[in-house]
């Protein structure tokens, strides 16, 4: 059937069925475009509450004690040293054993100093113990032969008389050939006889103020050739500053 033979009214209701739908006819007048609805963009939400997070305590390490340096000891200097009180004569102490830096004659003193500690030991002395000696050694013209008759000399090297007194040890019998000198300048200056016919050595002290600096040299004597024949025994000879018994 032709399009053309429709009826008007029956084309019309079509028209208007078409319309009410929607429908475009091919050909027919563009409808009215339906606006395109508008984006609404969905309504911005509220973020969530954030919990602010607690901030972790922050651990501040706590610093290594720093150790002090303990300061090095600082040595305590050593005392200077006084000038020595005492200046000994060569060997004046006898404790070599021997009579280096001395002389003797005879056979009175022995070959070297008696050992005053055996002869303690032994029961060599005469009539009780040695005491007051120094050291060990002592010279002795009784103890190497055990006999007051026996005679010698002992003679000490040549020394500077650097101090005001010289002392020693001596125990003896009076007897004028027994003695202890000093020589100076060729003679002697000094002379003492010993009158303590025990075993206690005595302090004897001199006086050399006179001859301070110049040289000198001892001499200790048993040349007891009649009797009462004695003995002499020494030990400790040295030079001083300060007298430790009233010097003569």
């Amino acid at each position: 059937m032709s399009w053309n033979l429709v009826p008007l009214a029956a084309l019309a209701a079509a028209l208007m069925l078409f319309t009410a739908c929607g429908i475009t006819i091919p050909g027919g007048e563009t409808p009215t475009p339906t606006p395109a609805p508008t984006y609404t963009p969905p309504a911005t939400q509220t973020p969530a509450h954030t919990a602010t997070p607690t901030p972790a305590p922050t651990h501040t390490p706590t610093p290594a004690p720093t150790a002090t340096p303990t300061p090095a000891q600082t040595a305590t200097p050593a005392p200077t040293p006084t000038p020595l009180a005492r200046a000994y004569i060569a060997n004046g102490d006898f404790e070599t054993g021997d009579y280096s830096h001395w002389a003797f004659t005879d056979t009175g003193f022995g070959p070297g100093p008696s050992d005053i500690i055996t002869a303690n030991l032994n029961h060599m002395y005469l009539d009780r113990p040695y005491v007051g000696y120094q050291g060990r050694y002592a010279a002795s013209s009784y103890l190497p032969q055990r006999d007051a008759g026996a005679r010698g000399m002992l003679t000490s090297e040549e020394f500077a008389i650097s101090k005001r007194y010289l002392e020693f040890l001596v125990t003896g019998m009076k007897n004028g050939q027994i003695y202890v000198e000093l020589w100076v300048g060729g003679q002697p200056v000094k002379h003492f006889e010993p009158d303590n016919p025990t075993t206690t050595f005595q302090r004897v002290s001199w006086d050399l103020g006179q001859w301070l600096g110049n040289r000198g040299y001892l001499k200790i004597s048993d040349s007891s050739a009649t009797k009462p024949r004695g003995y002499i025994e020494v030990d400790d000879f040295y030079l001083t500053d300060t007298p430790t018994v009233a010097p003569s």
